[in-house]
């Protein structure tokens, strides 16, 4: 099960320019060297990208937004990018290693909060997060987030779907014929992902900044295998777990986000002091369909008093 959701559920990105070239540092938590990045100054965040699987560097887009006005702390998560253990297993890759990870990482920069934003899987895997360390979050900002649990999965697949030109479909079969997907599973996978883009956007011109720059490399499948696996089997439903975290929390949803309306309304319900904001003509990538609106909204939220 968890090989065909991660073939079939695609919540990742990204990529254009580069906050410079800044040289990653590393922390030392259980066994692993788990590498990150900062860029920028001010309040602290944390960024966790989507996947599961991304390489941080994916992410480096929306860290040159956050950095004109916040410290933005970028990390390879567990079993991706520069930190990955020799062997990728259930013993080495898990949420609550994952989680224990990023509290390693807070505690190494001596903060003693920090927000955390979470853009897709890396929403679910923030609310996750705030539920098991609630006192380590000043604030938390959803982005196009996953939600509370898997249940979005199979209208988000339909309404990507439903979006794609005869074209995307055509070459997304071809890249799904089984002998080219034996030949080299991971590029043909990728290629799918590149096919269905489009249908993550409002603005399909949009979605090439995107599709046309990712690299097999950007992906670690078989770590997103592990989490998938991991979730399932501690049933990970936050919708049937009693809130811990009660915080501010900003939730920003694209108006046409493939994952519907009905995720960042239940977020809004379940997190008390919340705020959901919806970014119009705007689909699964806000930061780069509407920057001049989701940037801004971050700002204006993280320097907010605490009331």
């Amino acid at each position: 099960m968890a090989r065909k959701m991660s073939c079939t559920i695609l919540f990742f990105f990204i990529v254009l320019p580069v906050v410079g070239k800044v040289p990653f540092q590393k922390v030392a938590s259980h066994g692993l060297d788990i590498h990150f990045r900062e860029f920028g100054e001010g309040t602290p965040v944390l960024v966790l990208g989507g996947g599961p699987g991304d390489v941080s560097d994916r992410y480096l887009s929306l860290c040159e937004g956050l950095a004109k006005n916040h410290r933005c702390i970028l990390v390879d998560q567990r079993g991706t990018g520069k930190s990955l253990p020799a062997v990728l297993e259930p013993a080495t890759i898990s949420i609550a290693l994952t989680l224990e990870d990023f509290e390693a990482l807070r505690k190494n920069l001596g903060l003693r909060q920090w927000a955390v934003l979470g853009f897709s899987y890396g929403g679910y895997l923030a609310s996750l997060y705030a539920h098991f360390y609630p006192g380590s979050i000043s604030r938390l900002v959803l982005l196009g987030s996953l939600g509370l649990n898997t249940d979005a999965f199979p209208h988000f697949v339909d309404n990507i779907t439903s979006r794609l030109r005869p074209s995307d479909i055509e070459l997304f079969d071809f890249w799904n014929d089984p002998e080219r997907v034996k030949a080299d599973p991971k590029h043909a996978l990728v290629e799918r992902i590149r096919a269905r883009m489009p249908g993550y956007f409002f603005d399909r011109i949009k979605s090439l900044s995107v599709s046309q720059t990712m690299k097999d490399s950007d992906f670690e499948f078989d770590m997103g295998d592990f989490i998938w696996q991991d979730i399932e089997k501690r049933r990970l439903d936050l919708a049937k777990m009693a809130t811990r975290f009660a915080n501010p929390v900003l939730i920003l949803h694209g108006r046409q986000d493939p994952l519907g309306e009905s995720v960042p309304q239940q977020l809004s319900q379940y997190y008390k002091n919340s705020n959901l904001v919806y970014i119009e003509k705007c689909g699964h990538y806000s930061w780069i369909e509407q920057p001049d609106k989701v940037f801004p909204a971050i700002a204006d939220f993280l320097i907010q008093r605490r009331e």
